[in-house]
């Protein structure tokens, strides 16, 4: 495997990411609360004039919500996949995922 850092390769990785950022808006109806909350958050914030700890720490919060979102989607398209059917065990860890 080649091990050189290679810029359109890194462009390639970006456009994946966004590929999969997409993905999770138009298929998690949840990602839409998330989005309006995060809209809502940061233009509070940016009334408030937080500190700039502050606002790292409303940013953590946030990247969180969005990473434990992705994180979800992704394990649920992969039991989907791995089980399309119906099944006991993946629907109780699509709800722990959840």
């Amino acid at each position: 495997m080649d091990k050189r850092f290679i810029w359109s390769a890194r462009m390639r990785s970006f456009g994946h990411a966004w590929r999969g950022v997409r993905t999770v808006l138009k298929t998690q109806h949840n990602a839409w609360i998330h989005a309006a909350a995060t809209i809502a958050v940061l233009g509070i914030s940016w009334v408030l004039r937080l500190s700039p700890l502050e606002w790292c720490i409303i940013l953590l919060c946030c990247a969180i919500v969005w990473i434990a979102e992705a994180l979800n989607t992704a394990l649920e398209l992969l039991a989907d996949a791995l089980k399309p059917e119906r099944h006991p065990i993946v629907g109780q860890a699509k709800d722990v995922a959840a």
